[in-house]
């Protein structure tokens, strides 16, 4: 390949951007847009799904909104099947789903407020990657595929109930690794994106607290926070034929 513009084209590929229409999920969608790729929306709210698709696409022809339960690993298999199912083939996973949806500090952790944020970070993960990959080998094209992780899959973080969390995203990171190894030989690669604070309405929620805001900033070297564009091109280098060596890694977006 010598057109250095065909290294980061995702020209008629298919991906499936899974918490498609989040913060990061919808600029991810948006510009593997623009960079040629049929895109599938999908995430627990169908509405939200159906809708971006159709801001991006208003014909239909290369966008698809579709809701699915991420913790449901039926749901999962059905989403996926129905993905691939409308362009034939399933190129690009992009996982945006996860969240610290039961914040409980260490002390005070339940079953219950475990198994949720294990489930929806970790576990989900899996079986996105599972049905994802059936597709990506079964076309011998091999695959992408892309999760967004956390800086807390390397760092704890005072004062806070992250204990499920960081411990969900590190075992993410573990995952990728071990999914990179055993795909190999299908030519589907398998990496993590993982950015510290990014502005976007889930990450708004700790921002606007000024005393965290500058605790943050202080600890990073760039001295600002991070934006989904930072997130967006290192998703689209991974997915991208650029990233065709590159399997297994984690990428810290955390300005140092």
């Amino acid at each position: 390949m010598t057109d250095l513009a065909e290294f980061f084209s995702l020209r008629d590929q298919v991906a499936l951007v899974a918490g498609g229409y989040g913060g990061i999920g919808e600029a991810v969608c948006r510009a593997f847009a623009k960079l040629g790729a049929r895109i599938a929306v999908a995430g627990s709210k169908e509405a939200a799904a159906t809708r971006l698709a159709a801001e991006i696409d208003s014909s239909g022809e290369r966008t698809m909104g579709i809701g699915f339960d991420a913790r449901d690993v039926g749901s999962v298999q059905r989403m996926t099947e129905t993905v691939a199912g409308r362009w034939g083939r399933l190129d690009v996973l992009v996982n945006c789903v996860g969240g610290n949806i039961r914040e409980e500090r260490a002390s005070d952790v339940t079953e219950s407020g475990w198994n949720d944020v294990v489930l929806l970070n970790l576990t989900s993960a899996m079986f996105l990657s599972q049905a994802a990959a059936r597709h990506m080998a079964a076309g011998g094209r091999g695959g992408r595929q892309v999760h967004i992780g956390s800086v807390r899959s390397l760092l704890a973080l005072r004062n806070r109930g992250f204990a499920a969390y960081c411990a969900s995203k590190g075992g993410l990171a573990i995952l990728c690794k071990q999914l990179a190894a055993e795909w190999a030989p299908q030519r589907i690669t398998v990496n993590m994106v993982s950015p510290t604070f990014v502005r976007t309405p889930q990450g708004e929620r700790f921002l606007q607290d000024p005393a965290f805001l500058q605790g943050v900033l202080a600890r990073i070297p760039l001295g600002r926070i991070g934006e989904p564009a930072d997130v967006v091109a290192a998703v689209a280098y991974l997915a991208s034929p650029a990233a065709s060596f590159v399997t297994g890694q984690t990428l810290y977006l955390d300005g140092g």
